[in-house]
């Protein structure tokens, strides 16, 4: 990870560092091509093809800015990732990749100016996509965020 968040880069940085964490992931086994697996958006693709599966959205970052005390600012944030995948074994696998992931790195998000960094309720469900049954997961990641107030005079 090189992209340190600052206020200046608040979103990309973030982005970027919770994206490396993730594209690093290697596996054995199901979920072994996590970086050519992971969108912002859910991609133009044919989803009801089974070989597009598993599928990672990460999401932009959702950020609130709060005054922290008379020289700094916390921003807490949100980034949700949601795990697409053929059967829910394989989309339990991936979501045990990703918290292990995000919990051993935290120092290095620290490093990166993000801390408290946690992991929220996971919610999952199954839909069905034509003749696929797709179980899907959402893991929301909390984090915070310090920097320097801007003075105005």
């Amino acid at each position: 990870m090189t992209d340190i968040v600052t206020k200046s880069s608040i979103i990309h940085g973030i982005y970027t560092n919770f994206y490396d964490i993730l594209s690093a992931i290697s596996a054995t086994g199901p979920g072994n091509i996590f970086a050519e697996r992971i969108y912002p958006s859910m991609p133009d693709i044919e989803l009801g093809n089974i070989n597009s599966y598993p599928i990672l959205i990460l999401e932009s970052p959702e950020i609130d800015l709060n005054q922290f005390s008379f020289g700094k600012n916390v921003t807490n944030g949100r980034i949700l990732l949601n795990i697409y995948a053929t059967s829910a074994k394989t989309r339990d696998q991936i979501a045990d990749k990703v918290i292990y992931a995000v919990e051993t790195n935290k120092d290095t998000l620290a490093e990166q100016n993000l801390r408290q960094v946690n992991i929220d309720t996971i919610t999952s469900d199954q839909i069905a996509r034509g003749k696929i049954k797709v179980h899907y997961c959402m893991i929301p990641i909390k984090f915070q965020f310090y920097s320097d107030k801007t003075f105005a005079f």
